[in-house]
């Protein structure tokens, strides 16, 4: 673990500036930070401290930042403002969500060009009608590196929204289904909204792991091979897409 001072250390990821914390790879799950990580060449860890597990290594000559995040806005907006802090200037989220078209399936991949907030976080942040929109270069350095996958792969808004299993409320995904968003999950509105609010580039690349709107027919299996290798895609995506910047 490489040694961080103490004094400037922010207190939820528990790193401090340094000048090689330019460029970051964030994702939910501590695990799939390593995963990621483990595609890096001369990584190590940096920090681990609750859902915030970060390490740093190489892609193409270049330091990159892996740290995860947790589930939902409230958490993963400390964690891009903490790394915001520390000197990250450009962020690519990469995650899983659940696809919204009927024509999307387990495996695909989505590039978010930006979020509905059904969130709580970005309404305490700014005001209701500010749009929630990735960085259109990070955005387009994402689609380009995709396209070497060969994995299909859907472009356009997500919902981000707080809620994973349904309540005693109605949902909206019927009605966003209907105006042609891709897909929904569950942080991306946050780490766009901070990422203007902050002036950082901001993107996010998804993987599509069911159908919230079918799951009473099965559609959604977070643990199948074809997420496996969707994941990977995506990880390999944002890596080449992370050191443009």
């Amino acid at each position: 673990m490489s040694a961080q001072n103490k004094s400037s250390q922010k207190p939820h990821i528990k790193l401090s500036p340094d000048a090689r914390f330019q460029r970051a790879i964030v994702c939910g799950a501590p695990e799939r930070a390593a995963l990621i990580a483990s595609q890096l060449k001369d990584a190590s860890e940096l920090a681990k401290n609750r859902e915030y597990h970060s390490f740093i290594g190489k892609h193409q000559g270049v330091d990159v930042v892996v740290m995860s995040h947790g589930v939902g806005a409230p958490g993963a907006t400390i964690g891009f403002q903490e790394l915001m802090d520390v000197g990250v200037k450009s962020i690519i989220r990469v995650g899983t969500a659940g696809g919204l078209q009927d024509e999307s399936k387990i495996g695909d991949l989505a590039v978010a060009t930006a979020a509905v907030r059904q969130d709580g976080t970005t309404a305490m942040m700014v005001p209701a009608g500010f749009p929630a929109v990735a960085d259109l270069e990070v955005t387009m350095a994402l689609a380009m590196a995709l396209e070497k996958s060969g994995k299909k792969t859907h472009q356009g808004i997500v919902v981000t929204s707080d809620l994973f299993y349904p309540a005693l409320m109605e949902n909206d995904l019927a009605k966003f289904r209907s105006a042609n968003a891709v897909a929904v999950e569950m942080e991306c509105a946050a780490l766009f909204v901070t990422g203007t609010l902050r002036k950082v580039r901001t993107g996010a690349v998804l993987a599509l792991d069911g159908n919230p709107l079918r799951w009473d027919q099965g559609v959604y299996d977070p643990h199948s091979n074809a997420m496996d290798l969707a994941v990977r895609a995506a990880i390999s995506a944002s890596l080449d897409a992370i050191v443009k910047f």
